[in-house]
Order: C-alpha cells, then sequence, then structure tokens
C-alpha cells in the first residue's frame, strides 16, 4: 500500500525514455537549422556589400563617361595622335587609359598598384577610392576598352571586372558561405558635342 501513492506522483521509466530520446533527437537538429541559417547570412550579408559596392562603380564609372567624356586618349597630355576610339579601321577594342571632358579637362579610372581597389583620377591628378578594404578588384579583370563600329558613329566604351569580398588576401575559401564574387559588364556610347 505504500508504495501506490509514490507510483502516483511519478513518470514511467517508458515515459521517460521516449521523452529523452524525443530531446536527443529534436535538439541537435534546431543546433543545425540554427548553425545552417546563420552562415547563410554570413554569405548574405557579404554578397550585399559586394553588389552595393560593385553597383556603385559600374554606375559611377558608366554616368561620368556618359556624361562628361568626349574623347578617349592612351596617354596625358592629350594630341590628336594619342587620341583612340577614334577611327573604325581599327575594328579591334583599344584599351582606355584617360578621359577628355567637354573642359578640355582628364579624368580615368584604375585600379592603382598594389592595391585591390578601383580608384577615379581627376583633372588635378588627385584620386579616390570607389571601393573600400573589404572588397577586391583584381586589375587584371578591370578593363575600360573602346571602339568605333562605323565612321559615322559614336564611340563605345566598354567596361567590365570581377569584383569579391576580401577573404584574408584572397577571394577565395575553403568555407563557401565566405565567398561572393560577382561579374560586371555594360558599355556606354560617347556623346559627340
Amino acid at each position: 500500500m505504500g508504495i501506490k501513492p509514490y507510483l502516483k506522483r511519478s513518470f514511467t521509466l517508458i515515459e521517460s525514455l521516449v521523452v529523452v530520446g524525443v530531446i536527443g533527437l529534436v535538439l541537435p537538429a534546431i543546433f543545425s537549422i540554427t548553425f545552417i541559417i546563420i552562415q547563410q547570412q554570413t554569405k548574405i550579408i557579404r554578397l550585399q556589400e559586394v553588389k552595393k559596392q560593385g553597383d556603385f562603380v559600374i554606375n559611377t564609372v558608366e554616368n561620368l563617361i556618359r556624361n562628361n567624356a568626349v574623347s578617349i586618349h592612351s596617354t596625358y597630355p592629350f594630341t590628336d595622335d594619342n587620341e583612340i576610339c577614334d577611327n573604325p579601321a581599327v575594328g579591334a577594342a583599344e584599351e582606355a587609359a584617360y578621359f577628355k571632358d567637354k573642359f578640355g579637362q582628364r579624368f580615368r579610372f584604375f585600379v592603382p598598384a598594389g592595391t585591390t581597389k578601383v580608384a577615379s583620377e581627376s583633372a588635378d591628378g588627385s584620386s579616390i577610392d570607389l571601393t573600400n578594404s573589404d572588397i577586391r578588384v583584381e586589375p587584371a579583370t578591370f578593363k575600360i576598352r573602346c571602339y568605333k563600329p562605323s565612321a559615322y558613329s559614336s564611340s563605345i566604351v566598354e567596361i567590365s571586372f570581377n569584383i569579391c569580398y576580401a577573404v584574408g588576401s584572397s577571394c577565395t575559401s575553403s568555407r563557401p558561405e565566405e565567398t561572393a564574387t560577382l561579374d560586371y559588364q555594360t558599355k556606354v556610347v560617347l556623346k559627340e558635342y
């Protein structure tokens, strides 16, 4: 008789094992789902930063060239001899170095030696970085080329680059959630003044 009140206040062994088993199955699943969500958040945040800075670079370069450039030159100071993309007979795209604006001033876009940032240089020789240190643009991928399809058409400028989130000193990582890379490419038609 003394045992019956004690049994009514506790769980049986089978009930306890079922509860422990359910917790043992559910708890690791919850932890793995949480871990996967955190990994994906890292990927999303890095991809957002790459997209934001890539869009800024492509829009800045495109708008400045479209609204200001009147000719393209291989070197500075500007002469008729170093003007490029003015002859449709050349055919192939030429590497653009300097742009001349409607006021005769120069500007250009480049990746400075020893860095992985895109910079814009103005007429006074000062340059401003268009990307920050979290982002890498390899100098070999940053291309501004131009060509003239026909004698009576405007020159066309092609802009292309590969931009990625910097993981240490490169864009690669053994963890896929740490990498974020985008390719950008566009064309701009120069205005004829």
